[in-house]
């Protein structure tokens, strides 16, 4: 199993941080901490700077990191500041787990050609986990970043329907910083998804968020995005 393989894998020690990362069951539900560096490192998964790494590798690094400190997944905000990134790290209750099968994975319209993780756009590969979760039954959800190649299983997080809520924006939208460079979902990096996501999702109350979908509106450069919020 995907999961019991991860949480098996708990390295050195982290260092403190300015927002220390604490224990579940101190916290509950959505927790943001900034992470260092030295943490990102000592995660198995290390993140000097967001635009060198892919969002599968992300992924991987914040269950990772979340999972050494008690909890039960995570996910980095997309935010950096020096050495700096936000994370939100999830309990229990927040969200479920699943090994898909790749052949189920690989069947959705949105997912491209080819089996690794690493080889799908970032959007594609939210677009295609939502899909899934909402599939199951749950709001929304994100791909672990896990893969178990030899037997064609991808790790799966989802949200409870309950806690989602989706609030539709458009592509160009000048009250958040990162839509107001007009986000093209199909080619945007994965920070940049990230943290528009959660630039909306806040900006209406909740914790965070994903962006799930988007549509056309009939204005040839802005286009609907759909966000999956949630707390």
């Amino acid at each position: 199993m995907i999961r019991s393989l991860l949480l098996s894998k708990v390295v050195a020690p982290v260092v403190a941080a300015i927002v220390s990362l604490m224990s579940v069951p101190a916290l509950a539900g959505v927790v943001w901490f900034d992470t260092t560096g030295g943490q990102r490192y000592d995660s198995g998964f290390p993140i000097w700077n967001r635009t060198d790494v892919g969002w599968a590798h992300v992924n991987r690094g914040a269950e990772t990191l979340c999972g050494q400190h008690g909890f039960a997944t995570g996910i980095y905000t997309g935010a950096q500041s020096g050495d700096l990134m936000g994370i939100h790290c999830l309990t229990e209750d927040v969200v479920d787990w699943f090994d898909v099968p790749g052949s189920a994975v690989r069947e959705l319209l949105m997912w491209e050609d080819g089996r690794n993780l690493e080889q799908q756009k970032p959007f594609r590969a939210g677009a295609a986990a939502h899909d899934l979760c909402t599939h199951r039954g749950y709001g929304t959800g994100f791909f672990t970043g896990h893969q178990d190649t030899l037997n064609d299983l991808i790790g799966l997080n989802c949200i409870p329907n309950e806690r989602v809520h989706h609030i539709q924006v458009l592509s160009y939208d000048p009250r958040f910083p990162d839509l107001a460079k007009r986000l093209n979902p199909g080619f945007a990096p994965w920070f940049t998804m990230r943290s528009a996501a959660v630039q909306v999702c806040q900006y209406f109350g909740y914790e965070t968020g994903v962006l799930s979908s988007f549509y056309q509106n009939g204005t040839p450069t802005t286009v609907n995005l759909d966000m999956a919020c949630f707390s």
